[in-house]
C-alpha cells in the first residue's frame, strides 16, 4: 500500500475523546475501515473510493484529502485540520 501524505487532519475516533492525526490516503483508508461510526453517511463511500483510486494514482491525494474531511463532517466527526 502506497503511503502516499497530505496536509494533517485530525479527527476524533470511536474511542470517545480520542483523536487521530490522518496524514496520509493509508492512514485514511484504515480510519474509513475501522475508526468510522457504525452510522455511513452518503459521502463514506466516495471517500472509500477515492483513497483507493488515490493509491492506484488514479485520483489525486488532494482530491482524496478533500473528501475523507467531507464525509467526516458529514458523519459528525470532530475534524481539524492543519498542523
Amino acid at each position: 500500500m502506497n503511503h502516499l501524505t497530505f496536509q494533517p487532519v485530525v479527527v476524533e475516533s470511536n474511542n470517545f475523546g480520542r483523536k487521530e492525526t490522518i496524514t496520509s490516503i493509508s492512514d485514511a483508508a484504515a480510519f474509513l475501515l475501522s475508526g468510522w461510526p457504525r452510522k455511513k453517511a452518503s459521502l463514506y463511500m466516495e471517500a472509500r473510493v477515492l483513497c483507493y483510486e488515490a493509491q492506484s494514482g488514479i485520483a489525486s491525494v488532494d482530491a482524496a484529502r478533500l473528501i475523507f474531511v467531507e464525509a467526516a463532517i458529514e458523519a459528525d466527526i470532530y475534524v481539524k485540520e492543519g498542523h
